[in-house]
This record gives structure tokens, sequence and C-alpha cells, in this order.
């Protein structure tokens, strides 16, 4: 007997251990993350808060603890997180011929069209087959980030000519980074099936990680829509990070002792990001048009990134999507950090993420219409 009180006691001080963590980290939303850095940490691991939740929810209704009130109060406060992280739609088969009347988008980090990881398999390469993905969507708009154009075809092949022969015959792209050796550059693009009429873009100063905004003004059944493309504040995570993560998921010293660099570079990260969220908020905020946005945000939706820039619009993976959505492939299986956000004025029809190896990140599309 004695045994299962001092056990009982333990569940129970756990319990309370996690739904203080829990509710923390449900704050994130709430605060500058750039000043709350240490409580936008925690909202990287929500989802495994919630799932540690319902473990102790479970636990405790067998139990029949009183303190399963504690858990059931803390998940009802926090339902606009869980709604923001989860889509808790059945999965739906994606159709791939569009209905009438109905706008595709489709948005993705190309990294670079794979040339930065084609040497790692012999200079083997993914190239064609991204671009065979791209043209099998049958997209009206794509925005991509990290977009690569060179100016030497020996080299590297024109990815905007490419794309031109491929039925977009409008584009808008912005240079981020210059590499005059190869005779490249990074940037970000917006291409169309359909009139682009205005242009405009917004340098968030750190141009080595391609940090940007664009839109370009679409004219689309005779009413302009203003689409933006953005690409917020990497954390800049190489290969002695990804390294590190790895060693402290399986506690090995070296990676502990690399911890304080991976805090030093997300601190970073969400101070860039906080400030960016915000100057995409006032853009989206005066926007004469609809609005449909795509972009690495490079932030999970539970955050004060997210939330800033989301505002009024509608998340398309919210809409149709299903589970967590994962867009970006290391680290964790909960990052979703990819989005397609798009003004009430649309109904979002169906969404879909290409799971496809050929970048570090997922591509997302979403049908929508745009209601008269």
């Amino acid at each position: 007997m004695a045994q299962q009180k001092k056990i009982a006691r333990i569940f129970i001080a756990l319990n309370i251990i996690i739904v203080f963590i829990y509710l923390l980290a449900c704050l994130e939303p709430f605060l500058n993350a750039g000043e709350f850095w240490f409580i936008a940490i925690l909202g990287l691991i929500f989802p495994l808060l919630f799932f540690a939740m319902a473990l102790f929810l479970i636990g405790g209704l067998i139990a029949r603890s009183r303190y399963s009130w504690l858990t059931v109060i803390a998940l009802l406060i926090s339902w606009q997180q869980l709604a923001a992280v989860f889509s808790w739609h059945l999965p739906k088969t994606f159709i791939e011929v569009k209905a009438p009347g109905n706008l595709r988008i489709f948005q993705w980090n190309v990294s670079s069209w794979d040339e930065r990881s084609k040497m790692k398999r012999e200079d083997v390469t993914y190239r064609g087959q991204m671009f065979a993905e791209v043209k099998k969507s049958n997209a009206d708009i794509l925005c991509f980030e990290e977009f690569l154009e060179s100016e030497d075809s020996t080299w590297f092949a024109p990815n905007v000519n490419e794309l031109t022969k491929m039925g977009y015959p409008y584009h808008y792209y912005e240079r981020s980074y210059e590499n005059k050796f190869k005779k490249s550059e990074l940037g970000i693009i917006i291409f169309s099936k359909y009139p682009i009429v205005n242009t405009g873009t917004f340098d968030f100063g750190d141009r080595i990680s391609v940090q940007q905004l664009i839109y370009a003004d679409v004219q689309y059944n005779n009413q302009t829509i203003r689409v933006f493309a953005i690409h917020l504040q990497s954390v800049r995570f190489g290969k002695k990070e990804y390294q590190s993560i790895t060693e402290l998921k399986h506690s090995d010293k070296s990676g502990l002792d690399d911890s304080k660099t991976i805090v030093s570079k997300l601190k970073r990260g969400y101070h860039f990001r906080s400030t960016q969220a915000e100057i995409v908020g006032s853009f989206i905020h005066k926007s004469p048009y609809p609005v449909i946005l795509c972009g690495d945000f490079n932030d999970v939706p539970n955050s004060y990134t997210y939330f800033t820039i989301r505002g009024n619009l509608q998340d398309a993976f919210l809409q149709q999507g299903s589970g967590i959505g994962r867009t970006f492939r290391f680290i964790s299986p909960t990052l979703r950090i990819d989005y397609i956000l798009a003004d009430k004025k649309f109904t979002v029809n169906q969404y879909y993420r290409l799971t496809v190896p050929y970048s570090d990140h997922y591509g997302v599309m979403a049908d929508m219409s745009l209601n008269k």
C-alpha cells in the first residue's frame, strides 16, 4: 500500500510539472519571442507536451485521480494553440484535376533546386524530378524560396526560362544573394499564369539568409488579388548543429557541449522573426486587395510569428489538411514551418503536401475559389 501511495504521489507531481510547462508553452503566441525566447523554445515541443498531457489524462482517469481535472482545464485553456497546430479533419484524397473556378497555389522552399545537396550523391541531382513535380501540379501560382538562377548554363541551367516554357509567362523575382564567382543568385520568386500588374518588395536586411517579403498583384477573373511570398529568418543550423541535435537525442556528451550554440542561434532567430512578423502583418493589413500569402516562416504554428502574420487570414492546412502536417524534413516530425494563408474572401477547397525528398522542405498546395 505504501509503495502504491509513493507511485501515486510521483505521478501527481509529474502531472503538475507537465501541466505547468505546457501552460508556459501556451503563452508563446501572446509574448514577443525576441524577448521571451525561452518560452518560444518550449513552443517547439508543444505537440510532444500535448501527447504527454493526453497520456497523463488517460492515466489519471484510469486511476480516478481528482488531479485529472487539472489536465482537462489546461487542455481547454490551450484550445487556440491546439486548433493552430493540429488539423482535426480526416485525411482526404487530393484531386489532381482542378475544379472549375479554382485557383491552385504551390508553395515550396526549393533549396537551390538541390544544387547544394547533389555533391553528397556524387553529382546526382534531383532538379529534373523537382521540375516534373511542378509541371504535374498544374498550379496557377508558384511561390518559391531559395530560388537559384544562374547566368552560366555550363554550371547550372537557367530556371526562370524553364518555368516560363512550362506555362508561367509572368513572374516577379527578387535577388537576395549573389555569387559572383559562379555567376548565380539566390532569391525569392512568384510565378503566375495570370497577368502580374504590380509588384513590390521589402528587404529585411539579412541578405545571406534570403530574408525578404515580395508581393505581386495578379489579375484573376477580372479581379486583382495580392500574392505575398516571404522567407523569414533562419536559425542557420549547419552540419555541426544537426549532428549535435542527433547526439543530444542519444544523450551524448559532445552534443550537450554544443547545446549553447544551438540555443544562441535559436535566440537570434526568434529576435529577428518577431520583428519581421510584425512588418509582414502591417503589409497584409494595408493591402487593398484580397491576400494570399505563401512562405517559409521558419517557425511553428503555435508561435508569436505565426499568429502575428496570420491575423484574420485562413490557414489552408487547417481548413483542408489533417494531422500535424510536417513540412521540414529534418530534426523533428512535428515541424510545420511552410504555409499558405488566404483572405476569408476565398474558400479553401483542397490542400496537399508534396512529401518528396528533393529539398529539405516539403512543398504544399491548395485549391481555393474567390467568393463573389
